[in-house]
């Protein structure tokens, strides 16, 4: 399915500021003779999660690749470190430590379960900045150096349960939580009274007691039988939410499904054996409509490089491109207070070419969240294969209140 265009997309007064899904993925600036960048390398570290969050950082990788073999800035390849934290604190937390002592000049593309919550101090404290692929913990929404490119859970949370509410008509929503986290959870459970504010819904039951990694979810299930619950609403990674409704299949449920980004996968389409509706509010244009021409351009740069075509492809693809962007704008020295102050310093948003419902932009503040949209997607049972519904759904237009540090 086509989308139309989104005309009340932010314009963008400087050229030089556009993310154009047609501008060609070697676009950089050439070195002296058109050649591949040989000059003094531009050092830039990505953190990621790899067990859950595979595609991000090569995607960046691949970005930041064909950069360098159009020239680079002015000859200068930029040198992505990559680290993988294996969801570990003190990896992550060593992951920071040698990409500092490496001269890195920012954080590009992480895909972290818990790099925003480890490390936010620290960026903070060396005046370095993160453009995450894929934000998750509540600190990546709340930290002064930390933008990410996507909506995170938490906005998801309100857009899924808005568009089921509100797009398609579900009642009786039963929630599920994962709550590996006191903090997270609290960050949820603020979305969820946005969406009540918002809408004047209410769940039918909430269970915060799930984990990641959880197998059985018998006694979950089981306690809501006798709810009338109208569909489920779920937190939770794809293997999760596939083992989720494997048990509600088991129990007899076939009721509507609301879920967010984290299981819009084709691995999730393949696997999941659920005889009901599946909704996600997709972060970022669907990727799994090849008709959709705002994914042109970075489809045939994961093509390229071997990467696999997901949201957390997308997220790293389009850090890495803003990242870009920023570098750009710098005149003098490139460093790590160079680029900072450069991120800190936009006042004018980088359109995403439709990848996304809004443009993004870092610019000064205690907080950032750019991205407050997201693009419904759905999975009819029996068919694996996610169809695009849209339209962009815009947080800000139905009552989202940005992600706040909650207590706890």
């Amino acid at each position: 399915m086509k989308r139309t265009a989104q005309l009340w997309l932010v314009p963008v007064a400087a050229a030089s500021l556009v993310l154009s899904a047609c501008s060609g993925g070697s676009a950089g600036r050439e070195g002296p003779d058109g050649d591949p960048a040989a000059g003094e390398p531009i050092v830039v570290a990505g953190i990621s999660s790899a067990m859950y969050f595979l595609e991000g950082t090569p995607a960046a990788q691949a970005v930041f690749q064909e950069y360098n073999d159009a020239g680079g800035l002015n000859g200068r390849p930029i040198d992505y470190q990559t680290f993988d934290d294996r969801a570990d604190p003190a990896g992550s937390a060593t992951a920071v430590r040698d990409a500092l002592a490496k001269d890195a000049i920012a954080f590009v593309g992480n895909s972290s379960l818990l790099d925003c919550a480890v490390n936010h101090t620290a960026w903070v404290e060396d005046d370095i900045v993160s453009i995450q692929g894929a934000g998750v913990d509540p600190f990546c929404f709340t930290t002064p150096n930390v933008a990410p490119v996507n909506t995170g859970p938490y906005f998801g949370v309100f857009a899924s349960l808005a568009m089921g509410s509100e797009q398609f008509g579900l009642d009786d929503i039963c929630g599920f939580f994962t709550a590996d986290d006191a903090t997270g959870v609290n960050a949820y459970m603020q979305a969820v009274e946005a969406w009540e504010d918002a809408t004047g819904e209410q769940l039918a039951h909430s269970d915060e007691t799930l984990l990641t990694g959880q197998v059985n979810y018998a006694g979950n299930l089981a306690a809501v039988a006798a709810e009338g619950c109208g569909a489920f609403f779920i937190v939770g990674i794809g293997p999760d939410v596939v083992r989720f409704l494997a048990e509600a299949d088991n129990q007899g449920f076939s009721i509507p499904v609301l879920t967010l980004t984290s299981v819009y996968s084709q691995e999730f389409a393949d696997t999941l054996q659920y005889g009901g509706d599946v909704y996600v509010p997709a972060e970022f244009s669907p990727w799994s409509d090849p008709e959709d021409p705002s994914n042109a351009e970075w489809r045939e740069v994961m093509g390229r490089h071997g990467v696999a075509e997901t949201s957390f492809a997308q997220g790293g693809y389009l850090a890495a491109k803003a990242f870009i962007q920023v570098l750009e704008t710098i005149e003098g020295d490139v460093n790590r207070d160079s680029f900072t102050a450069a991120a800190k310093a936009m006042t004018e948003p980088i359109e995403t070419g439709g990848m996304t419902g809004e443009p993004w932009i870092f610019g000064p503040g205690a907080a950032h969240q750019p991205n407050a949209s997201a693009w419904p997607v759905h999975l009819a049972p029996g068919t694996g294969e996610w169809a695009s519904v849209g339209p962009w759904f815009l947080g800000r237009d139905h009552g989202w209140v940005d992600t706040v540090l909650p207590a706890g």
